[in-house]
């Protein structure tokens, strides 16, 4: 039976080393960067903002701003997001929005237009586009994340700096042209075109944003345009290093309670799940999950729910919650067409559940290893049955944080238990 089911509360402990003030280290950090050199009064200057859910985004946007009115530019925002927000300004702005940044709250314009040039090409025959309103600035600071990729593997760069000026200031029309070549776009292309933006773009500045594994700001590093690519490497070693994952390679069932895009870009984060779901490309088969169920889609998603074709089993009220025409707009841009597949919907949560019982292979009972987290982005406390504890009990980095609980319902169907 279901309800026979015992799950306990752990607490896996990981690297915490972080910023503890933001706004003297962005301070400090601006003084001692050259952008004083490069910029002048009045200039125009953008700042990227992408369509990840970035710790503390809103805080280090505002920071830069307030350094750069410092210095009498007149600094404004540049939706840096591909395709994201339906591939329309307006939706890029709704985006934006739901991370605390709005115009008025960040005292600065968002200029959100779609327009793009084309700025040249790379290997001869591939074309790079680029934001116009961009181009026609005074100069542009590259702000982004740097991290693993979702789609792809790289020694060189994968999410970060040379990617929010590839893609993410490419708009729909950049974006498309590098997805179209599938994973070969992505980690060939992105740094020949950030390459060739930096030479032809007015790049002022890149600033790199390193995460711990608790996703607090660990490190924000300010870089002159001609050493953007170095940096985005030098800081994707250490976000591997620090890189948060599940504690057990093998599972029965995973219970992922929400996803989004806030969380990832492809709703997991595939370097927790081990999937990929990538045609041509090899699955990284750690952790190998017999069963991925997710139950709800986060509100910051808007709808947009790619990567719902990662999970094995989903509910009616996730579903429900899809906004086809964003979700189509960005998963037919990225090309990776089978994240947006539907998987099988059960109507609760419970249900979800029975079918992945029903399905993973596993009769004992005390032999399933069920594993329950809040998302793929916060993995610090997870639940797990008992064969999947005595499998991890005595690792020095996890705790036992509570005691054994039944895996209960309420009369909707809906699991008690909570992250």
């Amino acid at each position: 039976m279901i309800e026979d089911i015992k799950v306990r509360k752990i607490k896996q402990n990981f690297n915490r080393m972080k910023i503890e003030d933001l706004f003297e280290h962005i301070h400090q950090s601006f003084k001692k960067s050259d952008l004083k050199n490069r910029i002048k009064p009045g200039d125009k200057i953008g700042i990227t903002v992408g369509s990840r859910g970035i710790t503390n985004i809103k805080l280090i946007v505002k920071n830069i701003i307030s350094e750069l009115k410092n210095i009498n530019a007149s600094p404004f925002i540049l939706p840096a997001m591909g395709s994201h927000g339906g591939a329309n300004s307006e939706g890029q702005k709704e985006v934006l929005a739901s991370y605390g940044i709005t115009e008025r709250e960040m005292g600065v314009p968002i200029m959100a237009s779609m327009d793009v040039i084309q700025i040249g090409k790379v290997e001869n025959k591939i074309p790079i586009y680029f934001s116009k309103i961009a181009m026609e600035s005074d100069g542009i600071i590259a702000l982004n994340r740097v991290k693993m990729h979702t789609d792809f593997k790289s020694n060189l760069i994968e999410s970060g700096m040379s990617k929010i000026l590839a893609i993410g200031l490419g708009k729909a029309k950049g974006a498309s042209s590098i997805h179209s070549l599938g994973v070969y776009g992505l980690k060939n292309v992105i740094p020949q075109a950030a390459e060739l933006i930096i030479k032809k773009a007015p790049i002022i500045q890149g600033i790199g944003i390193l995460e711990n594994s608790y996703d607090q700001t660990m490190k924000i590093s300010f870089v002159p345009p001609e050493d953007i690519i170095k940096v985005d490497s030098e800081l994707l070693k250490k976000s591997k290093k620090v890189m948060p994952t599940l504690p057990i390679e093998n599972l029965d069932i995973v219970i992922t309670q929400e996803m989004g895009k806030n969380i990832s870009g492809t709703g997991f984060d595939t370097n927790v799940i081990g999937r990929l779901y990538i045609n041509g490309e090899k699955e990284s088969m750690k952790p190998m999950i017999k069963r991925l169920i997710v139950f709800d889609l986060t509100e910051e998603s808007h709808g947009n729910a790619l990567g719902i074709g990662l999970a094995d089993i989903t509910t009616r009220k996730l579903v429900d919650k899809i906004n086809y025409k964003d979700m189509y707009a960005n998963t037919i841009t990225s090309t990776f067409l089978n994240r947006a597949k539907i998987p099988i919907i059960a109507d609760t949560e419970k249900e979800a559940i029975e079918i992945a019982l029903k399905t993973c292979w596993e009769l004992e009972q005390n032999n399933l290893k069920l594993l329950i987290m809040k998302n793929t982005l916060e993995l610090e406390y997870l639940y797990v049955s008992k064969a999947a504890w005595d499998e991890i009990k005595d690792d020095k980095n996890i705790d036992a944080c509570g005691e054994w609980e039944n895996l209960a319902f309420a009369e909707n169907g809906k699991m008690r238990i909570s992250l």
